[in-house]
Parts: structure tokens; C-alpha cells; sequence
């Protein structure tokens, strides 16, 4: 590649000059370079391609006997021969893609992408050349803790223009957790009427022109196309207390009146349920025994909750046969309770959905201390035929996670563990989930301390160490957050905190700009100490 190699970014008709080209390439080559993946499973790695010959074809089947009646006819054409398209290595799943869909309802010639552009007869190169192909969004990203979190579009043109020290422009497809793409204009590079753009055309000869006019429309549908979903999740929901009065006296939207637009518009959205569901069973010898009203289950599926963990201190704070009714309640309302179940089986069975062509498994454990007043949660373990929660075993855990890797493209756990109102993630805390992620999870999801932790990102993945209480009321801090997740089949993209506010009574609202402004700088200040 070259310093032109991203060609001519589009922001609606501005043309920048080659700095800007520069600047580009070299985000691409040192996020391409220097940036390791969590997890790589494009459909076709160039890693797959033909290097210096392309692959030989087969012979044509010639028949083996000659008919008696009226002559043999002999073929006089010579089958055409493949076409072999070159492309940028990142590109490489899109143009598959593209390709799939070009054979199905065209497939005039086989095109064969080719690692060689040299040899290749047609190549897919940044700019405006021979036959134009669509465009791409490039990423302008910095530091998951930088301040930096939106710009307008403006402001990226004299920000790339003018050069800035923690800024990297690079592919989406290149992107990994602890940076952030900026929102330009209140947009993230996957979203409709994102304006950074990078044209994208064929370099062809005589004989390839024809191909490459058929396949670009194919190639231009998919540049754009990233395939990406988003997850919410929130820390503790106890629908108890003050917000379960509410509830009983009919005002089911009440809990989370404040926050369902953000927590419907997820393509999922994951929370705890840090209580008994229902109107059965009896408390528990225990400190605090929590349980919602019945109706609580339906004000989850006002607020969009599609997944919750019942793997917590509190979920058979009055028994199995409250346990039973509550899942009973949830299944009513198509809410999938993880972590808990019948037996041990049931509880490690993971939780798998589809989303837009991404298979999902959730997984989620406890492993709390034990209470001061001497309660042990680990009593409550489900057991072969014993009904109950699941209790984070390192052995379980990473069992569990192997299973489900087999099964989804991405793997989130849900952890329960931790201190109470300790900033710092436990050793348990950590070594939990540290071992999730080397067993082949993508992102652990936490909550228990009652407040806010920072997060960890490694070579394996993300931890979320703690989310905080959500709906919850509760004496403490009311900082909290609706952590949304960025996933597409290759596992995490990006994360990003929108900070809450827990109000009196237990109620969460969005944070204001003041708010929001010591809620991130906090979070961000834990997420430096972890990393």
C-alpha cells in the first residue's frame, strides 16, 4: 500500500488532500499491525488465499464411450477461465460476502479473490479508479478512558486535517475494546448517515471490466455492512421495597419509566434480578430477604429485558418454590432466566439466541462471601437433583465456557461476585473471571459490590468488573451506568458506559451533563488502575 491507499474520504462533498490520506494509512497499518485480535473468524482469511499460483482447475469430464448412432459432437470452445480479484486484507469477509451473493443470481464468470495483486486481473483499491464500488466508514478512535466522546463532523475534518496525538483513523474491522470510535455527529461508524467515508473502486483491465460493472453493486451493498449488534445490560434489580409498592398498585412502568428508552432500542438487553419473584414460599434465615410481586415480570418486559440472572444472593430468598414461579413468571413474559434452574444441568445449560445472524450464549454464576451474620449462599447450589443457583466452580466455569463456545460466535457471562461496597475487584472476583475469558469468553458482565468497578481488557477479552445497583433501593452511592456492548461475529467491538442516576426510592434515571461527566471520569479513573 501506499500513502494514497485510502483514496477519497467523502464528507458530504469536501475533498481532503493527501495529509489526510496519510493520516488514514497509517492508522489502518498500525491497528492492522500492531492490534491483537480477541478472536478472528472471518468466513475467508487472506491467510486461505493462493500466494503465487492460482488454485489449477479441474480437467473437464471427457465421456467414456462414443455413441453408435449420428456423430460425436466435439466441443470447439474452451471453458472460461476464472477471473482473480485482489482486495485489502480486512476487506476480505465483506468481498466474500459480496461474492456469495454475485454467484447466486449472476455468477457469469468465477472470480476467485487472489493474495497476489501483481498477478490478480482485477484489483478493489482505495480512491475513485476505474469502476467505482461504494464507499466505507472509517473509524476515528482514541483511548476507551479519553474524555473524547463525540465530535461534530467539522470538528473531524480539522481534526484530520490538522493531526491529533491520541486520534487513530482505522477500519471497523480493526477495531478492538479498549479504544472507542468517536461519534461524529452523534453517529458510530456502523450506523446509517455516518459521514466519514472512503470511496472504494476497481482497477480493471480490458478483460475484467465487464465482471467488475456486475460485481460492484454486490461489493458496495456490503462495504457498509458490518453486521453489528448491541447489548444493554445494568447491574441489581430489586423490585422490592419502594418500587414494588408502585408496582402493586398498578403503575408497572414506574421502575423504569426514566430509562426503557435507552434499555428497549438494544437488540438485547441483560440484567440481575436481585430478588424472589412471586407471592409464595416463605424468607430465608438471612439478613435480608427480598421478593417482588408477580407483577413485577411484566414491568422487566416494559422495560425491555429480554435475559436475566437469577444467579445472585437473593434469587430463592424464599425458596425453590418461589424460584419455580418465578422463572414460571418470566417464561410468561419471554424472559430467559439464566443461572439458576431444577437441577445443576439445567442451570449450566447455556442460554443461546440468535440476533440478527449472531449466536449469542450467556452464562452466568455467583460467588459471594459469606453474609456477617454467618448466611452461606453457596448452600442454595444446584445439585444433580436439587434445585438452585450456579455457583462459580473455576472447573464448572471453564467447562461451561468451552461448551458454549462451540455453540455461539460470542459467549457473555454474568458474575455475581465480589465485596460489598469495595471499589476493587476480589482475587476471586478477578481469577473468576480471568479464566471465563481464557476459556474462550468474549466479555464478563459483573455486579454485587452495590457500586460501580472499572474494567479490564486483555488479549482474551473484556471484564466489566461491576455494574452497580440499577433499580434498586438501597442506602449508597446512586452512581450507575447502562453498559452498552458492540458485538459482531468475531466477539466485542466496543463498549461504552451511559451513566444513571439510582433516585430516592430506587427508581434510575439518566444522568445530567454534570452527572454524567463525574460518573465517566470515575469509572475511567478504576479502568486505568486495572490496566
Amino acid at each position: 500500500m501506499n500513502a494514497s491507499f485510502f483514496g477519497r474520504i467523502q464528507i458530504q462533498t469536501s475533498i481532503f488532500g493527501l495529509f489526510i490520506l496519510s493520516m488514514l494509512l497509517l492508522g489502518c497499518q498500525a491497528a492492522a499491525t500492531k492490534a491483537t485480535r480477541i478472536r478472528v473468524t472471518t468466513t475467508r482469511s487472506s491467510a486461505e488465499l493462493p500466494t503465487t499460483t492460482p488454485i489449477p482447475l479441474a480437467e473437464p469430464l471427457m465421456p467414456t464411450s462414443i455413441p453408435t448412432i449420428g456423430p460425436m459432437e466435439i466441443p470447439t470452445s474452451e471453458p472460461l477461465l476464472p477471473i482473480f480479484l485482489s482486495v485489502p486484507e480486512f476487506l476480505t469477509s465483506a468481498v466474500t460476502d459480496a461474492l456469495e451473493q454475485y454467484d447466486n443470481e449472476i455468477g457469469s464468470r468465477q472470480i476467485i479473490l487472489y493474495s497476489d495483486e501483481a498477478a490478480a486481473d482485477f484489483q478493489l483499491v482505495p480512491g475513485t479508479s476505474d469502476v467505482p464500488a461504494g464507499s466505507r466508514a472509517v473509524a476515528l478512535t482514541v483511548p476507551f478512558t479519553s474524555e473524547m466522546q463525540s465530535i461534530t463532523r467539522e470538528e473531524a475534518t480539522q481534526l484530520l486535517t490538522t493531526g491529533h496525538p491520541i486520534v487513530e483513523a482505522i477500519d471497523w474491522s480493526e477495531m478492538l475494546p479498549h479504544r472507542k470510535a468517536l461519534k461524529v455527529d452523534g453517529l458510530l461508524p456502523f450506523q446509517a448517515g455516518y459521514p466519514m467515508l472512503i470511496d472504494w473502486s476497481f482497477e480493471v483491465n480490458s478483460d475484467s471490466r465487464e465482471i467488475a460493472i456486475e460485481l460492484a453493486p454486490y461489493i458496495a451493498a456490503e462495504l457498509n455492512d458490518f453486521g453489528v449488534i448491541q447489548l444493554s445490560a445494568v447491574g441489581d434489580i430489586m423490585l422490592d421495597r419502594a418500587l414494588g409498592y408502585a408496582i402493586e398498585q398498578g403503575n408497572i412502568e414506574f421502575p423504569f419509566s426514566s430509562v426503557v428508552e435507552q434499555l428497549s432500542s438494544a437488540d438485547i438487553t441483560v440484567g440481575n434480578l436481585e430478588s424472589a419473584l412471586g407471592d409464595v414460599g416463605i424468607p430465608a434465615d438471612k439478613s435480608y430477604t427480598f421478593q417482588a410481586p408477580p407483577e413485577a415480570a411484566e414491568s422487566l418486559a416494559y422495560a425491555g429485558f429480554d435475559i436475566v440472572s437469577l444467579a445472585n444472593n437473593h434469587a430463592l430468598d424464599y425458596g425453590i418454590e418461589a424460584l419455580e414461579q418465578a422463572t414460571e413468571l418470566l417464561t410468561n413474559q419471554s424472559i430467559a432466566a439464566i443461572g439458576a434452574g431444577p437441577n445443576d444441568s439445567a442451570a449450566r445449560s447455556p442460554h443461546v439466541r440468535e440476533v440478527q445472524g449472531i449466536k449469542l450464549a450467556f452464562l452466568a454464576y455467583t460467588d459471594v462471601p459469606v453474609e456477617v451474620r454467618g448466611f452461606d449462599t453457596r448452600q442454595w447450589q444446584a445439585g444433580e437433583n436439587q434445585a438452585g443457583l450456579l455457583w462459580a466452580d473455576l472447573s464448572i466455569v471453564e467447562e461451561d465456557v468451552k461448551i458454549a463456545r462451540e455453540l455461539a460466535d460470542v459467549v457473555i457471562i454474568v458474575l455475581h461476585s465480589g465485596y460489598e461496597y469495595i471499589e476493587a475487584p476480589s482475587p476471586q472476583q478477578s481469577t473468576i473471571s480471568r479464566a471465563a475469558l481464557e476459556a474462550g469468553a468474549d466479555i464478563v458482565i459483573g455486579h454485587h459490590a452495590h457500586l460501580l468497578q472499572g474494567v479490564e481488557f486483555n488479549e482474551r477479552g473484556v471484564i466489566v468488573y461491576g455494574l452497580g445497583n440499577f433499580a434498586f433501593e438501597i442506602d449508597g452511592p446512586p452512581d450507575t451506568a447502562i453498559l452498552n456492548v458492540w458485538m459482531d461475529q468475531q466477539g466485542v467491538r466496543q463498549i461504552e458506559f451511559v451513566p444513571a442516576i439510582v433516585q430516592f426510592g430506587g427508581q434510575p434515571r439518566i444522568a445530567n451533563d454534570l452527572e454524567k461527566s463525574r460518573i465517566l471520569d470515575h469509572i475511567y479513573r478504576l479502568t486505568d488502575a486495572l490496566n
